[in-house]
């Protein structure tokens, strides 16, 4: 072979692992699921462990934290998954962000927010864990564990194909490709990674979701029930208005017609959230009516699966032609791959959130309202801090209309004045004081912090 041949066979096939690199991937290939996944979720829950008994005291984690706003929805659903620990270790989170929300509502210039530090361990994990696989993968043994096993989720698999060799991508693609071919259940599998916060979102879904859209419904045959929405529901209503959205769009897509369950028609798909909560739903009335595959998915669920998964495939096709075809220098970077196919119910979403916006505003300038406004919930602190937009949006803080934010403010301090009652009554000092509402005001916390936590909830009906 000419040196030239074997450097280009070299380049495509990439170095060989070393001993300890091929013993990692050979024991994280071995598992359940994607490994990738796998090691992340590990991670954050030994983050969360040493952050219990340990960090959740030292002033970097606790200002990091306060620049942060709290942790993000899902690793907030985390914390309060905690078992026993949650009332003294939420009311001491939920504090500190309190207090520290209100004074950047205050400020003249608001500072930045930072990212939740329990996703910059995750993402650390997961840079590690891909970094590991992309050497390890060019070792033969462990391609054949990848192919026999569960193999990676498609958000994985396509960057550990984006930092491999091109001999690596090109196996991992195909694998996704063969696999998103199969089944339904299989489709699911591949598109879908293993987060357990899935599971969290889907138990606070079920909890509700009859007792929310009813209510919807019923609001909004009032003659101003759009109004009513903004300011009767005990929630944000900027988040109420996307979970409403979400919870009623699975709701739909899950129930209809075999023939219509693939509405997401052409570059339009679903993103991989929200196939993960369209694959878990179940609720339809009496389970003896359902319509179930041989597999137990919902026929429009696996009809809405498999329509996404050969979305998916068809980007997939299209990057094993071109590597065949072509010079690497002309190929689409794995990482590009599906980027021209946007999730229909974030869209959904994102507009309702944007109307919504707009009542707020015009509400606010209505006097008539100015009594309701008063005692309604308003907006939580995550869209206050982001001006209505989401918080990466880039929004003005001002775009949210002055009374909002004036009313966010003092539900703020409120709240931070009875978190820091609950903890000044904890300590021994105060043993003879009477206790009070204070010292569950951590549960109403997180609609007030971040309504997505969550989700909507209706008002009590009025006797």
């Amino acid at each position: 072979m000419s040196f030239r041949r074997w450097l280009t066979a070299f380049a495509a096939r990439g170095p060989r692992p070393d001993v300890r690199t091929r013993a990692e991937v050979l024991e994280a290939l071995g598992g359940e699921g994607c490994p990738v996944c796998r090691s992340t979720e590990q991670s954050v829950r030994r983050w969360f462990f040493a952050y219990e008994n340990d960090t959740r005291v030292d002033p970097d984690m606790r200002e990091r934290l306060e620049r942060s706003g709290g942790f993000c929805a899902p690793h907030t659903r985390h914390l309060l998954d905690m078992g026993a620990s949650v009332s003294w270790l939420a009311r001491w989170v939920f504090a500190d962000v309190a207090r520290a929300g209100g004074n950047a509502l205050a400020a003249e210039r608001p500072p930045s927010v930072g990212a939740c530090p329990a996703c910059e361990a995750a993402a650390r994990a997961t840079s590690d864990a891909l970094a590991t696989l992309a050497v390890g993968l060019v070792d033969p043994e462990a391609r054949q564990l990848l192919e026999a096993g569960d193999g990676l989720c498609l958000t994985h698999g396509l960057a550990v194909a984006e930092r491999g060799a091109p001999m690596i991508g090109r196996a991992i693609v195909a694998m996704l490709d063969a696999r998103l071919a199969k089944d339904p259940v299989t489709a699911r599998d591949q598109l879908v990674s293993a987060d357990p916060d899935i599971a969290r979102r889907r138990r606070y879904r079920e909890t509700r979701l009859v007792e929310v859209l009813d209510a919807e419904e019923a609001t909004r045959a009032r003659p101003a029930g759009d109004v009513d929405l903004v300011l009767d529901w005990p929630c944000c209503p900027l988040c109420a208005a996307a979970g409403l959205v979400e919870w009623r769009y699975l709701r739909w897509l899950s129930g209809t017609a075999s023939a219509e369950a693939t509405e997401p028609r052409g570059d339009v798909a679903l993103c991989v959230r929200h196939v993960a909560d369209l694959a878990g739903f179940r609720d339809h009335g009496d389970p003896a009516r359902l319509t179930l595959t041989e597999d137990g998915l919902l026929v429009p669920v696996a009809a809405a699966i498999e329509h996404v998964a050969g979305l998916w495939r068809v980007e997939l096709q299209a990057y094993l032609r071109r590597l065949e075809a072509g010079s690497l220098s002309q190929v689409k970077a794995p990482r590009m791959l599906g980027h021209g196919l946007s999730c229909q119910l974030c869209g959904a979403q994102e507009a309702a959130v944007r109307r919504q916006l707009r009542l707020m505003g015009l509400v606010a300038s209505d006097q008539e309202y100015a009594p309701r406004m008063a005692r309604s919930h308003g907006v939580c602190l995550r869209h206050g801090r982001a001006g209505g937009g989401s918080a990466d949006s880039g929004a003005d803080p001002t775009s949210l209309a002055m009374p909002w934010r004036l009313l966010l403010q003092t539900r703020i301090g409120l709240l931070s004045y009875a978190l820091d009652e609950a903890e000044r009554k904890s300590s021994w000092d105060a043993r003879w004081e009477v206790r009070g509402s204070e010292m569950v005001a951590w549960r109403r916390a997180p609609t007030l912090l971040d309504g997505a936590v969550l989700g909507p909830f209706a008002p009590e009906p009025s006797v």
